[in-house]
Formats: C-alpha cells, structure tokens, sequence
C-alpha cells in the first residue's frame, strides 16, 4: 500500500510540474572561480545556477568553494526575483567516480540525498541542477534515474526545483523515465567538437534529438556557449582581441557571436522553454552583451503584440479558417471562407494574457483534458491565453497547461495539448473591424461624473456594424453603492445580463434583466478600472467603469 500511494504521489508531483506555467527561461551558470555577483544582469536572467559542488563517493559533500560568493550572490539574486539552484558534478576532469559510487548503493544514495537537502536549506537555495557528464548505458544510467527519484520527491515536497544538464546529442544513457523527474534539462549543445563546436545546425539537431526521445518542450532549455575553440577564450576576450560581435569566426576561433545567439534564441522559443549559458562572466559588456542579445529576443516575444481590442479571423496551415461552431460543438478549423462563427474578439484578460470570444462566448482551452470549446460565460484561467508571435509571422496561443492550441490541420476537433509549436499550432491572423462598445475602440473620452456614454459605429463580435449606446452613472462609482444602468431603445425581446469584469474575470455575479433600466450593485469592490458587459440582442456592449 505504501508503494503504491509513494508511486500516486509521485504522478501528483509529476502533474503539478507539467501543467505549472512557466515564463521563457533564461538560466545562467556562474562559477565559483570566476565573475563578480555584482557584475550580473539580474533583471535579464530568471535562474542562476552556480557551479560547483562536488560529491564524495559515499554521498558526501566536498567543501564548496568561495562560500560567501555563494550566499552573496543568492540574496541579490533573491532581491532581484531570480531563482538560484547549486549545480552539483561538472566536468571535473571527466572523474564522475562520485556519482557512479554513491549512486549504485542504496545507503550512499540517501546520505547524498539528505546532504543535499541540508545543502539548499543552509544556503536558502531554490534548488538542485544535477550535472552528472555522464552515467553510462547499463546499470549507472538505471543508478541515475534511482539517484533522480529520490532526489525529485525530496526537492518537489519542499517547493524545490530539480534540473539536469545533459549533452547535445547522443545521450541515451539518459533513460526517458528522467523526464518526469525533472523541472527542466539544460541541453549542453557545445563542445561538439574542436572548431565549429557550437554551430545553430548542431542547436537544432540538439533539440530534436532530446524532443524526438520525448522530452517534452516546456522541460527543453537549450543551452549556448559564451566562450570559442580551440583556444577557450571569453566571448570577451575574442571581442577584446578585434573579433566581430556579429560573426562566428575569428582567427580560426568558432564562437557564437549576437546573430546566431539570437537565431537559437528563436530557436529556443519556437521549440523549447528556455536558454542556458556557460558562462556569465566569459560575456562581454555594453552593445556587445550576448546576454543583452538573448533579452532583447525574450522581450520582443514575450511581449504581447496581440491586437487587443480588435475582431479577427484565425487561418490555419490548411489555410482554412477556425470557427467557434456557435459554442454548440468543438471548435474546428476548416471553414474556407470566414462568417459570424469565425470572427474572434481579442481582449485584454490581465498579466499579459488575452482572451478570444465569439459570438459572447469565450474560447476555452478546457486545460487539455478535452477538444477546445468556445462556450464559456466568461474569462477564467482555462479561457486565457498567451499570444506569441512566431519568427516567420505567424501566432500561437500557449494555454494555462503550457501546451499550445493546433488546429489538428483540419481533419479533427481542435486541440490543446501540443507541447511544441509545429505548423499545426500557427495561425495566420486578419482584422476585420473594432470590438463594439469597448474602450479599445478609440471613441472620444466623455469626462463627465454623472455620465459616461459609449456612442461609437464599429464592430462587434460577429463583424457587424452597429452604433450601440447604453449610459452608467454615476461614473466613477463608489466601492459599495450603486450604479444606474440605462439601455435607450432596448425592445424588451431579449433578456439583458449584464457582469461586471475585471481583467477578464468576472467580480460581480451576473445579473439577467428585462427592462431597459436597472441598477447593479457595486459589492464593495476595491478602488480601480473595471469592465461592465452587456448582452443583448445577441451582441455585446462593453464600458469602462472607474470604481472610487
């Protein structure tokens, strides 16, 4: 009984790590013997990991070196909101005579483990990256996955992090029962050879051989070189010395300079989840910064350049369109021409996400677990999304589960559960008109107290034009009293519900009415921007409304 609730609990853990939502990663090495913690550019990294500590073969430690470089640089990094794991192992002269020791004897396996424990406490880390270079086939790499799994629950029981470094290509001592172990693998896609040992083409057949064995991307972190070969110099030293940020070669030095860094940046971010350096310190400063070449990628496609407050058609890779079936069956991508169904209202839904609605229904994800509907009331996790601008043009839509919505080419209900983008999970997109009432819609401000009236021709969801008008007041309101609402002309043939938003989530229960005049009570809510919908008639209006 014990083995098997052991055994749930680790599929628990293993869910929670899968569907949690990451932000692009962007993970650091610092050594022990080299740079400053006061050099690091903080706000452009999200994990450092610093390097290393050594384990004895018995599952002790070696004394780590520079002690107080490591607490220094955990408290700035902390202040900075960036996460710091101890990497344990490295090269190390090719000697891993510890792992292969302590990882085959049940007894060293769980002092090693107990240690490392003790380690993260003491040092108010966030958690481990284990870089065992490498177990062999055979009985190590099934030592490995025991030395992971016992490490894995260890660390995810205590809000801890657990990560590896594994080679480029060619890792299959690295059994696929590891993936579940882990946070995220940093893919070590350098040192391939002498000279050109880190080239893009070796980055991307380093990702498909890793996603090709099943990796899954959102635990793909591609790892890029700072430093060129033969000689092992800095990229600092190689610019230092006259050789061309932008170039790869540089008196017969292979080194990555800021345009292929940012290529398997995009690279990166098309297939996997992250980017990894060895080494901070070998970076160079100023407009030379690969660092800062990584961050201005991340910036340009993290930020949302979603046409919030705009209708759009979605066109998929079979160059038909999605529609949202009216919210009465999944939603499906083989429309040849776009009607009502197949206009899409995009809407700011809060901290960088989006949400999609047709119709007055939200686009729902459904996390994964079912095709995707478009049929929601309103806007909760499951209907928000994060808009992504691909390297060719196109868009994606990552979801609450971190998987990406496909369009299953056509030939089957749309999807959400692809861990990678593919042509299937690319849309292109067009605008075809304003959301109707919104403020988005750049209608002249009214500054008026008592009043304030959307009166706008535009569009609304189904990209008919239509000059709606519906009056709130008082406007600003007070947390707590009450707010007039007042529909002129509305016919009394169809019920009026009105919610009131906010980023997408609805804070006042829904309220259906069926006169052109009522009052929604303000609920004591805190001082801000809200959002009041209305739908009527089929349509739906929405105003701004400022809660004092």
């Amino acid at each position: 009984m014990k083995g098997r609730l052991f055994t749930l609990f680790l599929l628990f853990v293993c869910f929670l790590s899968a569907t949690a939502q990451s932000p692009f990663r962007v993970v650091g090495y610092m050594p022990s013997w080299a740079g400053s913690v006061s050099a690091v550019q903080y706000s452009k990294l999200t994990h450092i990991n610093y390097a290393f500590l050594l384990p004895t073969t018995t599952g002790g430690l070696q004394a780590i070196d520079n002690p107080s470089k490591l607490q220094s640089l955990v408290s700035t990094a902390h202040a900075n909101n960036v996460k710091v794991l101890i990497s344990v192992g490295g090269w190390n002269n090719g000697d891993d005579s510890g792992f292969e020791s302590l990882a085959a004897n049940s007894g060293y396996r769980n002092t090693f483990v107990n240690n490392m424990i003790n380690f993260v406490n003491q040092y108010n880390l966030d958690g481990v990256d284990i870089d065992w270079e490498y177990p062999d086939a055979g009985a190590s790499a099934n030592n490995y996955i025991s030395l992971m799994t016992q490490l894995s629950t260890e660390m995810h029981n205590r809000g801890k992090l657990l990560t590896g470094a594994v080679v480029g290509t060619g890792g299959a001592s690295i059994l696929s029962s590891a993936f579940a172990l882990v946070d995220f693998y940093n893919l070590m896609a350098y040192d391939y050879n002498n000279f050109d040992h880190s080239t893009y083409t070796y980055a991307s057949q380093s990702v498909s051989y890793w996603l090709g064995r099943g990796l899954p991307a959102s635990k793909l972190v591609l790892g890029v070189p700072f430093y060129g070969r033969p000689t092992w110099e800095s990229f600092a030293q190689l610019v230092a010395r006259g050789a061309n940020p932008y170039s790869d070669v540089f008196d017969n030095v292979g080194y990555n300079g800021i345009t292929t860094i940012k290529q398997k940046t995009n690279l990166a971010f098309d297939q996997g989840s992250g980017i990894m350096i060895w080494e901070l310190s070998q970076d160079a400063t100023g407009a030379n910064s690969l660092l800062s070449a990584i961050n201005e990628v991340v910036v340009s496609r993290s930020t949302s350049t979603a046409p919030i407050g705009k209708v759009i058609t979605l066109r998929g890779n079979n160059n038909m369109y999605v529609s949202g079936e009216n919210g009465t069956t999944a939603m499906n991508c083989n429309r040849a021409t776009p009607g009502t169904w197949e206009q899409f209202s995009v809407l700011d839904a809060g901290g960088g996400k989006i949400a999609l609605r047709s119709m007055a229904k939200y686009v729902s994800s459904e996390n994964g677990q079912q095709s995707i509907t478009c049929n929601r009331a309103t806007a909760q996790d499951w209907e928000k999304f994060t808009w992504i601008t691909n390297s060719n043009g196109t868009i994606s839509l990552r979801c609450n589960n971190n998987a990406y919505i496909s369009s299953e080419n056509g030939v089957a209900a749309m999807s959400s559960f692809r861990t990678a983008v593919g042509t299937w999970e690319s849309f292109n997109y067009s605008v075809v008109g304003n959301v109707v009432g919104s403020i988005y819609a750049q209608a002249a401000p009214v500054n008026n107290a008592a009043l304030s009236m959307a009166t706008m021709a535009t569009m609304d969801d189904a990209g008919k034009s239509s000059t709606p008008v519906f009056n709130v007041y008082p406007n600003p309101v007070v947390s707590g009293g009450n707010l007039q609402v007042k529909i002129p002309g509305y016919s009394g043939k169809s019920v009026i519900k009105a919610v009131l938003l906010s980023a997408g989530r609805q804070v006042v229960q829904q309220q259906q009415e069926h006169a052109a005049s009522f009052v929604m009570k303000m609920a004591n809510l805190p001082a801000g921007s809200y959002f009041l919908e209305v739908t009527y008639d089929g349509k739906a209006y929405t105003q701004q409304v400022i809660i004092q």
